[in-house]
Parts: C-alpha cells; sequence; structure tokens
C-alpha cells in the first residue's frame, strides 16, 4: 500500500467467492485513494493515524486493559479505512446485483507502517467473525472481537434494522423477515431447500439480500478500527477465519506457531491443520505475520519458555495425583 505501509488480509466468503475476491482486489486501493484524498500520504508528515483510521471513539473494542491504553481514541473524523470498507461495500453491492452475485464476505485488514523498527504500529480494521491474536512474549493477546450475532448490541441493532436473531442448530444466526418469521414457525423445517439466508456473522460486505435498505441495512458495513503500538516482545500476529477460533483457543494458535518459530509459512500451515484435525467444518484460513529478523533471538527464547511450560503442564496431566493418607482411628460404637 505504498508509504502507508504494508497491508495482509483474510476475506473469509460464503455462498459464493465473487465478494470475497472483489473485496481483496479493492479494499487495499480504496483505502489508500481515500487516505490521500484526505490530505494524507505527504512524506513530511508521515502516516497520520486520524486520517488513517477515523473516529474510533463510539465503536471502542473490548479490549484488554494494556492493549486499550494503545488503541487509538478521540472523535476525529472519518479516517481512510473506515470511510473505505462502507465504499467498498457499495462498489461491491453494485456490481453484485448488476451480474446476479448474491454471496459475501468478512474483511479483516492488518496495516504494518512506521517510518521505522523502533517505531512500528499495527492498525486494524475488520467486519465480522475473523479475528487477529497478537503473540506478546508467549502470551496471546486478542487485538479485534468477533461480530457475531450473539453479541446483544448487534442483536439490538439487527433487530432494530427490521431482521432476526434466532439459534439454528445451537448456532446464532441472522436473518432477514421473512427468515425470521419462518424461525418463529413451529413446522417449519430447516433441513429442505430454503433460499433465505442465516448467517453466523452480523457484519459482511456484500450479501445484498441483507442489505435492501441502504440507511439500516441488517448486516452493516461499518468496521472496528484501532491502532497499537508494536512492542519490544511483540513476535507475530495470526490472522484467521472463524473456522480456525472455532476449534482452536487464541493460545492454543500462538503455541502452534511458536513451535514454528521462526517459520510464518509452516506456522500457518500447522494452525489449519490442527483446526482440520480438530473437527472444524468451516473455511480454514490462518496467515501468520511474523515481525522480521530482528526478533529470531527473542523468538527463539520465548518458543523455549513455551515448550518447557508446555512440557510441565504435560508432565502434571500424565502423573497421577497422590491422595492424601487419612488415618482411622477404631471406634467403639457402644462404648
Amino acid at each position: 500500500m505504498g508509504a502507508l505501509g504494508t497491508a495482509f488480509g483474510v476475506f473469509d466468503g460464503h455462498g459464493g467467492t465473487f465478494a470475497a475476491e472483489y473485496a481483496g482486489r479493492h479494499l487495499p486501493k480504496n483505502i489508500a485513494n481515500v487516505y490521500v484524498q484526505r490530505g494524507g500520504g505527504k512524506r513530511d508528515r508521515g502516516v497520520d493515524p486520524r486520517r488513517l483510521l477515523g473516529g474510533v471513539e463510539g465503536r471502542r473494542q473490548a479490549l484488554p486493559q494494556g492493549l486499550l491504553q494503545q488503541a487509538f481514541s478521540g472523535s476525529f473524523p472519518a479516517g481512510a479505512m473506515e470511510e473505505a470498507f462502507p465504499l467498498t461495500d457499495k462498489e461491491l453491492l453494485q456490481q453484485a446485483r448488476r451480474k446476479g452475485f448474491s454471496d459475501g464476505t468478512t474483511a479483516l485488514l492488518l496495516l504494518v507502517s512506521g517510518s521505522a523498527i523502533e517505531e512500528l504500529s499495527l492498525y486494524l480494521c475488520h467486519v465480522g467473525d475473523c479475528r487477529a491474536v497478537l503473540c506478546r512474549g508467549g502470551a496471546a493477546v486478542r487485538l479485534t472481537q468477533d461480530h457475531r450475532p450473539d453479541r446483544r448490541d448487534e442483536q439490538r441493532r439487527i433487530k432494530e434494522a427490521g431482521g432476526g436473531v434466532f439459534q439454528v442448530s445451537g448456532i446464532w444466526r441472522c436473518t432477514d423477515a421473512k427468515g425470521a418469521a419462518r424461525a418463529l414457525d413451529a413446522k417449519a423445517s430447516f433441513t429442505d431447500h430454503d433460499s433465505t439466508l442465516y448467517l453466523s456473522c452480523s457484519r459482511t460486505l456484500g450479501d445484498p439480500a441483507l442489505k435492501m435498505n441502504d440507511d439500516r441495512p441488517i448486516l452493516s458495513n461499518v468496521p472496528d478500527t484501532s491502532r497499537h503500538a508494536l512492542q519490544q516482545d511483540d513476535l507475530f500476529v495470526i490472522l484467521g477465519c472463524d473456522g480456525v477460533w472455532d476449534v482452536l483457543t487464541d493460545q492454543q494458535a500462538v503455541d502452534l506457531a511458536l513451535e514454528h518459530w521462526p517459520d510464518p509459512s509452516a506456522a500457518s500451515a500447522a494452525i489449519v491443520r490442527k483446526a482440520l484435525s480438530s473437527g472444524s467444518g468451516d473455511n480454514l484460513t490462518a496467515q501468520v505475520v511474523s515481525f522480521g529478523e530482528w526478533k529470531r533471538e527473542r523468538g527463539a527464547e520465548v518458543a523455549a519458555q513455551r515448550a518447557a511450560a508446555a512440557e510441565a503442564e504435560a508432565r502434571m496431566v500424565r502423573e497421577p495425583s497422590t491422595r492424601p493418607k487419612v488415618e482411622e482411628d477404631e471406634v467403639d460404637m457402644f462404648a
């Protein structure tokens, strides 16, 4: 993305491939174009977080306390990332309706930006339930919060837009008014042919059937954005779709990546293989973004520490627990 930095992304499509492919091609371009249009990109100014992220205040994510202090906050004009997602969605919907496509996609974008190694920042922007997890000193730190219809704030927004939220086979899904009526019908079956869309994510790009009302779409295209200053112990970020996180915890994924340090390709493959062998039945994509050769030694040290800790935990599980010996005295009940 030129002077803005290096971008990495995951686009998890559903119902087809058109939306995911379109978003992957056009979203980074739109971010760069909007940033320049808003006065960014001048060589002597570097990257302006206000122009890149926009108004984080009011949509701040539920991040751990340490990251809340790093997340960019304040009331600023809409930034390039925040504006480019709805813009890309508008263009995508126009193309989809003209060509007869009905699919959609989640979108997670990570931008690594900075003029020097010691000044790198991570910019996150996403819609949907793809997730970014940071490895900080061996510990997993979640950088994004999933957009799913099991969240009360998402349920309220969906219902206010005329949609419905229901559990289908134990999974929370959102749908339109027609789907809501069917879900409330005790005689209705979800096993026969059904053209109604029931999605397990609450924000997407695409999905024209659930965005008939441009002012109040059932599925939102408004992203969450955040900025995090890269710290000394930050080794890599894992970007993964929901098929990974449905069966692996954040820490399990980080530990798997550490086992293959410093090879991000091998780490990504290991995460996908583990998710598949753990029973994931959804799309599987994982991308490990490593922060360069200057962290090689620190990464090796952290990987060794985590391996030793994992072995100690496994040893405790294997070893039978010693039960305390209870001394019993004979008691004459008839004395």
